[in-house]
């Protein structure tokens, strides 16, 4: 006679309630497109963001709003405004900032479900998070380990990830050709490849279904 233990037929259900709620945007792959433009075209000017990490600090000056401040775990001289390790207590910033950029942050972190729970909490109600994470991609650590590189998350990790936000977007970053390429030749891979828009072309080879679950990864927005 079989044993069982708990219920785990429904913890399964809603695992799969979880996954089907998330609306998925192939946007990005069949469009040259930058995710951080979509980015600086939802700040309003009176907006309080904060910006975690570097992957937009080249686009700070278009950043229409004043109210904008920078963390990160580390302490660059004139960077960040705030050094925080976002898995640990971050009671200070709770329900201080509308919108919050995380781009490339979660796979670097030791705890991400603490983190993601934090970011929550940083958040006003009905604020947003937007981010990017990895998947199918190479460890990218620097060599003196300032940061580490802990994590690589599916569709299926972030909707359990992000399952105390009300809304939840991905889209998919490369579809599995170009993902594929990407991680054998990344350099030459996106110096030519991704300029000249053949990436796009090849990705088109594969059906949407599968570009979105064989990816390089994932920009998102969440709201709570």
């Amino acid at each position: 006679m079989k044993k069982i233990i708990g219920k785990p037929s429904d913890t399964n259900k809603k695992l799969i309630s979880l996954i089907e709620r998330i609306n998925f945007n192939n946007f990005y792959l069949k469009n040259k497109k930058d995710f951080r433009d979509q980015i600086l075209n939802e700040i309003d000017s009176k907006d309080h963001i904060l910006d975690i990490g570097k992957a937009m600090r080249e686009r700070h000056k278009k950043i229409i709003c004043k109210n904008l401040q920078t963390l990160d775990v580390n302490d660059y001289g004139d960077y960040p405004d705030i050094i925080c390790d976002i898995c640990s207590d971050i009671s200070d910033l709770e329900n201080k900032y509308d919108k919050i950029i995380c781009i490339a942050i979660l796979e670097h972190v030791y705890d991400p479900f603490k983190a993601v729970s934090n970011l929550r909490k940083m958040l006003r109600n009905g604020g947003r998070i937007y981010g990017m994470v990895p998947y199918l991609y190479h460890y990218h650590a620097p060599q003196d380990l300032k940061f580490q590189d802990y994590f690589r998350f599916s569709k299926d990790a972030l909707a359990y990830l992000f399952k105390d936000f009300s809304e939840v977007e991905l889209y998919p970053i490369r579809g599995r050709i170009s993902s594929s390429f990407h991680m054998m030749f990344a350099g030459r891979w996106k110096n030519y490849m991704e300029k000249t828009n053949i990436n796009i072309l090849l990705d088109k080879l594969s059906s949407n279904e599968k570009n979105l679950k064989q990816c390089s990864g994932f920009n998102f927005i969440l709201k709570k």
